[in-house]
């Protein structure tokens, strides 16, 4: 029997995937594992530590048939990390609790992530098995937690970014006193410590549409509205201040570890493109060019605009294959863009004259761009809505019905994440939530389903309800579909 010290699991959307067996896997079960689990895994075992991660979702896109409670059966483990970062996994993760549980009663189980880090008070209130919340960056927290208690120690009260249980089920919270300053040091790509690591590689694209996820930085400089990501909503939850990125030469190993390696030729980078930003990834596109890597790169546009400049330097750096620009205006209501650039973020601009000239560049080089539109979005009407369809209508007649002129017009109903600014203070964006609470949450996606894109809404706006904003979503989506079928 294999034995470790600490075992992490991705947790599936849906809860109990053991008695759903038919369930098809595809974008909506999100395989994808937050970029830090590699990094933390493999700092755990650089200092010795026996490791492993199970991605539950993959496992059963592998074979409908498999067990986590008979897997978890053939190995021996102290400590069960459970990743909590995007909130629609709430359910999921708390019930693999109970399948640790009735294998393992002594494990202890740490759950961390984002959403984990919001709500590290509520996790441990609620849930009595949940024996510790890391908070904010995690690499160190974890070492010294997993030090302690594989030592038998019970002291735990100078590891840093800790909220955990003592010895009498009291709930102690540490300070935060650990943000990683450089990540230089840590590897990102140790996927070898994943089960099935090569199928989650070479089937990421199939799956999510997306390849591997390539880690480039911490932190964001933006604050926009229903992210929980942005720079306010890191400095609450991980007391990150500012953004710090990993150097173009680590990058670049990376991307050709991936390459030498495995059956893909692409990565999704996780860290976008902004005016501020410009010039480090032209030193990551030229270091690729020097090494002459053949490779799809996906990669996103935080902010505009993006100067034709860097679209030559795109077209200069990845092949065409699977390579894709995105950027998410989310709407094209300059109205709303206002409106919310004087609540939380005054660079929340997306003017339709540079998304034309984004799909003038596009169609120059081209290479394709998906541009992500979320109707029903705060402050939006039904004419904004009509203003969204008549630009979707335009791309699709004009830009939009052969690979030569890849654009893609993508519709999805976004989830209002914890700690985003219209989370904070709903009302100042004219919408009502409807489960706020960590246990209205769980509960929520209690009954989700799989599906192509996130099944559940938590709010509703001044002018549409959730169910309302879920329709037109579909409704766009579908009368852009021709784009979709031959742009992406």
């Amino acid at each position: 029997m294999k034995t470790y010290d600490i075992i992490f699991i991705h947790a599936p959307i849906i809860a109990d995937l053991e008695k759903n067996t038919s369930v098809k896997i595809r974008r909506g079960a999100y395989i994808f594992i937050p970029m830090g689990i590699f990094a933390i895994a493999d700092y755990l075992e650089r200092e010795g530590f026996g490791v492993k991660i199970i991605n539950y979702p993959l496992e059963k896109y592998i074979d409908p048939q498999w067990s986590l409670s008979e897997y978890l059966k053939s190995i021996e483990f102290k400590i069960c990390a459970i990743d909590l970062h995007w909130i629609h996994n709430s359910f999921g993760a708390i019930h693999i609790i109970r399948k640790v549980k009735e294998v393992y009663p002594n494990a202890k189980i740490v759950f961390g992530g984002y959403s984990a880090s919001y709500y590290h008070k509520e996790l441990l209130q609620y849930y009595k098995n949940i024996d510790c919340v890391i908070k904010g960056d995690g690499e160190i927290p974890l070492l010294e937690y997993t030090k302690a208690i594989t030592r038998q120690s019970s002291n735990l009260e100078d590891i840093p970014n800790i909220s955990y249980k003592n010895n009498r089920d009291n709930i102690r919270i540490n300070p935060i006193r650990y943000v990683a300053k450089d990540l230089d040091q840590l590897n990102f790509t140790n996927v070898e410590l994943l089960k099935n690591h090569r199928i989650y590689l070479e089937e990421s694209r199939k799956i999510m549409g997306i390849s591997f996820n390539l880690a480039v930085g911490r932190g964001c400089p933006f604050n926009c509205p229903l992210c929980g990501g942005g720079q306010r909503a890191q400095q609450k939850i991980s007391c990150r201040k500012k953004v710090i990125l990993r150097s173009p030469e680590k990058v670049v190993q990376d991307i050709t570890k991936i390459l030498d390696n495995y059956n893909t030729n692409s990565v999704f980078f996780g860290h976008g493109t902004y005016p501020a930003n410009l010039s480090y990834w032209k030193r990551i596109f030229k270091l690729i060019r020097n090494e002459k890597l053949d490779v799809s790169g996906d990669i996103e546009i935080w902010r505009l605009p993006l100067p034709k400049e860097m679209w030559r330097e795109y077209f200069k750096t990845f092949n065409r294959r699977h390579s894709s620009i995105s950027i998410s205006p989310r709407t094209t209501s300059a109205r709303v863009q206002q409106k919310i650039a004087k609540i939380c973020d005054p660079t929340f601009q997306f003017p339709i004259s540079q998304l034309q000239d984004l799909i003038k560049n596009a169609t120059l080089f081209r290479m394709p761009l998906r541009i992500w539109l979320s109707l029903g979005y705060p402050f939006q009407t039904y004419g904004d809505i009509l203003r969204d369809f008549k630009f979707t209508m335009n791309c699709l007649l004009k830009n939009g019905t052969s690979t030569i002129k890849p654009i893609t017009i993508m519709s999805e109903p976004y989830y209002i994440f914890p700690g985003s600014p219209a989370f904070e203070a709903p009302k100042k964006f004219d919408i009502d939530l409807t489960h706020p609470s960590l246990l209205q949450i769980v509960d929520s996606f209690k009954n989700s389903s799989i599906s192509f894109f996130y099944n559940v809404i938590n709010y509703n706006s001044k002018y549409f309800s959730g169910h309302t904003i879920q329709t037109i979503n579909k409704l766009l989506f579908l009368f852009a579909a021709p784009m979709f079928l031959t742009g992406s």
